[in-house]
């Protein structure tokens, strides 16, 4: 499989594109409709109905030291959460050598993106750091560079084909990121073969004609953007878990699920009525949600579901880690910049895309891949 595919490809017909909204405009010219493929060709391969024999703990350790063996240089994007913690407790529980771990703040110790940080994300990893010294820690400040690529007029509208579903200040500004920081970028020109790693994603699971089925959603370009995903920068951006080169892992997160749901969920522990969007059983003609607290317990055995977090952010678009550009003065170059953009996206959008074609705040509409029948 070409390196490309690997992050999801968007196809109109015979076409292929890496931003979705070139995609979203050649299904327009031709009526089309978009497909978003992702590795399709590797987990077809798979019978998702059967349950791996490995723990999940094991699999984990695999990706961990498949990735260390491909890899000159490995950078985890952490956030002291469920996902990235179980990553890089992957590689250091087992012995396998992580290169350095970057958490994105702001200037703002108390806002959404960097709270987590500052309460969970350091601490955890001046635990570890005890043990493992050689493990560099990097805060990489985000106002910065949010302010450097808006600050560009020619970015004013080129960053909308950059990104695919997390269309906000903060995604937009680590285009590139690769090449950003110094150290990063001698090593790149000196020939390394580095790797950024991002802990995505949880599993979505869901009921379709009774069966469970394991489906993907094209919410990844927080660690993949449209260059990333044509495998046109001179680094490469990897996803943990939702990767072709172990399905396993995400098979075994799927039966551990859908195993936890085939029992009576009017009564289990972390289910309940309350739309959670990752996993769900239908009874009696209603949704038993699994809580992401749920999933986490289920999936990421060492995780502490006590950990402090800041949750999910309420828009995709109008993110909470950006409050602070938001609120900068509506003439601000910048701001201008990123509104300028961000209004050319939402005229060129057919109401079709729009999650609400009067409120931009609600973002677009999401891909979905095609089902995984876990049984």
């Amino acid at each position: 499989m070409n390196y490309q595919d690997k992050l999801g490809v968007y196809c109109v017909g015979d076409f292929k594109f890496y931003s979705k909204l070139e995609a979203i405009e050649a299904m327009s010219r031709t009526g089309i409709h978009l497909h978003w493929d992702f590795n399709e060709a590797v987990f077809d391969s798979y019978d998702w109905t059967v349950e791996p024999k490995e723990s999940l703990l094991e699999l984990y350790r695999r990706r961990a030291q498949q990735l260390r063996d491909k890899y000159d240089y490995i950078i985890l994007t952490y956030s002291g959460g469920a996902d990235s913690t179980t990553v890089l407790e992957s590689f250091i529980n087992n012995d396998i050598k992580l290169d350095e771990v970057v958490s994105y703040v702001n200037h703002d110790r108390d806002s959404f993106l960097s709270a987590e940080i500052y309460q969970a994300a350091i601490p955890k990893f001046e635990e570890l750091k005890t043990k493992n010294p050689h493990v560099k820690f990097r805060l990489l400040d985000m106002t910065e560079l949010e302010l450097e690529h808006f600050g560009i007029n020619e970015n004013k509208f080129s960053w909308i084909y950059e990104m695919n579903a997390y269309i906000n200040p903060n995604n937009a500004s680590r285009i590139g990121v690769g090449m950003k920081i110094k150290e990063w970028a001698d090593m790149i020109h000196a020939g390394k073969n580095v790797c950024i790693l991002t802990a995505l994603d949880k599993p979505r699971i869901i009921q379709v004609d009774g069966k469970f089925v394991f489906r993907f959603i094209d919410f990844i370009d927080c660690a993949a953007t449209a260059s990333s995903m044509a495998g046109s920068q001179p680094w490469t951006d990897e996803l943990f878990y939702w990767t072709p080169d172990l399905p396993e892992i995400m098979i075994k997160q799927g039966h551990i699920i859908k195993n936890y749901l085939a029992g009576d969920v009017t009564t289990l522990p972390f289910v309940s009525l309350y739309k959670s969007d990752l996993a769900y059983k239908e009874y009696q003609g209603k949704k038993y949600w699994l809580s992401n607290h749920g999933v986490h317990r289920l999936i990421y055995p060492n995780w502490d579901i006590d950990t402090f977090t800041v949750g999910k952010g309420h828009s995709v678009l109008f993110t909470q880690r950006d409050t602070w550009f938001f609120n900068l003065q509506t003439e601000h170059e910048v701001r201008k910049n990123w509104a300028t953009g961000l209004d050319q996206l939402w005229k060129i959008l057919p109401d079709y895309w729009k999650n609400n074609p009067d409120s931009m705040y609600d973002g677009i509409k999401a891909c979905w891949s095609k089902d995984y029948i876990l049984g």
